[in-house]
């Protein structure tokens, strides 16, 4: 074995001189010969089909040159979608070994200048013409493959030319052009929009083999309004041409996103669970768009779509989540723009994306827009309903097709029609478009995007989670509870931030007395200190909900208060006087917070309890009258809240025994056990 490997790089590197050489046949040849002696050599194949391709191009077509299907490797009857196929086909083969092999490159350019011409109707029409009138009395071929010593039919041999479906002596070029395109009408119909891409086949990625048991597959419904690819299915069993689906089902969490919902609007992003009363069975074929990424819930009922970098979407154009929902008909007139996502998504920052453009010259290939004032623009996490769905799509790395670069980008087309093949109505956005999602409030300003009280993404931050301005709640102390603020100045690295500490700032005696103790506050006026420092991602616990208001002094003061909605951890028999050794050994309380802090009014917050058997989910308490346990916080007794609790509700627990109003609680931020 070890001599034939030797022998086999032998004849390969004699090869590589016969290519240089132009010796192409003699070049296939001895790569044959390397392939049969040790046939794990690498690369052998891509490097055929070189020696083929430009042994192609050496056949000259009287009264013409290259003959362009015999550089693909095709029949003169093939299709619009054959030659496509075959020149993706061939173009992946041989780009790993480009800068590897002599002349790959000439092969590759080859190719090129082959699928330019056979996939432009035009230029092929008088291709063919020239080429049919070409090969009218040309009668000078063997037709007896016994003498081409058994050879095999590949490019560059005899048997090859032979084995072509050359018109009879005296036949017509309009019966040259007809055969050429037999099966490339141009009437607009779902067995046909493939052959309007101008490079990539998408349906070679949505083919009956790979659509497999539990996979999420997205599904073009067939509706009046262009809702492509926004319902998605998993895949059950496979019956005949028919595939057994059962259809996942939004879970809206704010109160817009559920009139949405019931509206009968459709959605893309968010949390969805199985609708077991929605299963049957659908058609395979021209039904699926694309296999769909997704990330499972806390429960595996539940399933995480949301955008991902290098994806391209349909965004609604003039998006109006409560007009929309309220006059659902609205939607069907409505327009796309089609968008780059730039940045995976982050459930408190959102997400950023890049508008596109249609290509001049092009039907289906763009890329981003161009001008001075035309920049990423920002969808934040209550927008997610604006993406109308993912457009497949295909980026080009340059070389592709001639015009084309790297960084431009094929959509494919069935994504781009409604169920009446009628194009989308895409529109270009403004070059000053910037969605806002920000509170005004006359001299407060919000800082950073305020997620819903639902809404929780968990220890695991990535940078594309952090923004410069934003206050975070940083682990702190012996029992590393989220009780240190801290505001984001800058990304150091993908797991370290620049920041700086928010150090409270004394409104009332007792707060004096308390900060003087070296005690905690965690609600009341924060100022940022001049000192900044590096933090691990890993350090902080979550975003904070805070206003930000500039004071005589010129200094920025942050106002941090629980809001209604959040879960926090209450001091249990706090006391003003309390000393370190008192704090040392607190104990706690789990409450919802009912209402929002307004100075001279009490916050009112409910109790909360474990459910039983669960650690991390708790739900309202109620008392021995059957009501439940709701007390009110006066803003003196701010000082006896230990810390906001990450929490969540988790939809569909219903079936787990556990009561669907619960709560679901950050476990590093719970008091410990013997302090509950």
């Amino acid at each position: 074995m070890s001599y034939n490997k030797v022998e086999a790089l032998r004849e390969k590197s004699e090869a590589e001189k016969l290519i240089i050489a132009n010796e192409y046949i003699a070049a296939r040849t001895k790569l044959k010969k390397a392939q049969q002696l040790f046939p794990a050599l690498d690369h052998v194949s891509p490097m055929l089909s070189v020696c083929e391709i430009l042994s192609a191009s050496t056949n000259i077509i009287p009264g013409y040159k290259t003959d362009y299907y015999w550089v693909l490797q095709l029949m003169p009857s093939s299709t619009f979608t054959d030659i496509t196929c075959q020149y993706q086909k061939l173009v992946s083969l041989l780009q790993p070994i480009k800068y590897k092999f002599p002349a790959t490159e000439l092969a590759l350019k080859l190719l090129q200048e082959a699928y330019s011409v056979l996939s432009d109707k035009k230029k092929r029409v008088t291709f063919d013409i020239k080429r049919g009138t070409s090969w009218v009395n040309y009668e000078t071929f063997d037709n007896n493959p016994d003498e081409n010593n058994g050879s095999d039919n590949n490019i560059g041999d005899k048997v090859v030319v032979n084995n072509l479906s050359l018109p009879e002596s005296g036949s017509s070029s309009s019966e040259v052009i007809s055969e050429g395109y037999k099966g490339q009408e141009t009437d607009i119909n779902s067995d046909s929009l493939a052959q309007e891409q101008d490079f990539y086949a998408f349906d070679n990625c949505r083919t009956f083999d790979l659509i497999e048991t539990k996979d999420i597959w997205a599904v073009h419904c067939n509706l009046t309004a262009p809702f492509i690819g926004s319902r998605y299915a998993q895949i059950g069993k496979k019956l005949g041409s028919e595939i057994e689906v059962t259809w996942l089902k939004p879970i809206p969490i704010t109160e817009g996103e559920r009139r949405w919902f019931d509206a009968g609007l459709p959605v893309a992003c968010g949390s969805f669970c199985l609708d077991s009363e929605s299963s049957g069975t659908i058609e395979s074929k021209g039904v699926f768009s694309y296999k769909c990424s997704w990330n499972s819930g806390i429960t595996e009922e539940l399933f995480e779509i949301y955008p991902k970098k290098g994806e391209v979407w349909a965004v609604y154009d003039s998006f109006d989540l409560e007009e929309w929902s309220y006059n659902p008909d609205i939607i069907k007139g409505c327009s796309f723009k089609l968008v780059e996502i730039i940045s995976d998504y982050s459930i408190y920052n959102g997400v950023e994306c890049y508008p596109l453009v249609r290509v001049d010259g092009f039907k289906s290939i763009y890329e981003r827009q161009t001008g001075q004032t035309v920049n990423n623009f920002h969808i934040g996490p209550r927008d997610l309903y604006m993406l109308a769905h993912v457009v497949p799509a295909y980026w080009f790395t340059g070389g592709e097709i001639y015009g084309v670069h790297g960084g431009m980008v094929e959509l494919d087309q069935l994504a781009l029609r409604n169920p009446n093949q009628e194009t989308l109505k895409i529109v270009s956005l403004p070059t000053d478009c910037q969605i806002i999602d920000e509170e005004k409030n006359k001299n407060l300003e919000s800082v950073g995007p305020t997620p819903s009280p639902d809404s929780f993404l968990g220890p695991n931050w990535s940078s594309n989670d952090f923004t410069t301005g934003q206050v975070w709640a940083a682990y702190s102390g012996k029992d590393s509870m989220p009780r240190q603020y801290v505001l984001v100045k800058s990304m150091m690295s993908p797991t370290r931030l620049s920041v700086t500490f928010l150090e409270p700032e004394p409104v009332l005696e007792i707060e004096t007395s308390w900060k003087n103790r070296n005690l905690p506050i965690v609600c009341g006026k924060f100022r940022a200190k001049d000192v900044i420092i590096n933090v691990d991602l890993r350090q902080f616990s979550h975003l904070v909900n805070c206003f930000k208001s500039t004071s005589s002094s010129n200094s920025s003061l942050y106002k941090i208060y629980p809001l209604k909605g959040e879960i926090w951890a209450v001091y249990k028999n706090w006391k003003s006087g309390w000393n370190e050794v008192d704090y040392g050994n607190y104990k706690c309380w789990v409450v919802e917070i009912l209402s929002d802090f307004s100075d001279g009014e009490k916050i009112m917050a409910a109790r909360l309890g474990e459910v039983k058997g669960c650690l991390t989910f708790y739900e309202r308490l109620q008392g021995e009258d059957g009501f439940e346990m709701v007390r009110a916080f006066s803003k003196r007794e701010m000082l006896c809240f230990s810390h906001r609790i990450p929490a969540f509700r988790v939809p569909g627990i219903g079936g787990h025994g556990i009561p669907e109003s619960s709560w679901h609680l950050e476990p590093v931020t719970l008091p410990t056990n013997n302090r509950c």
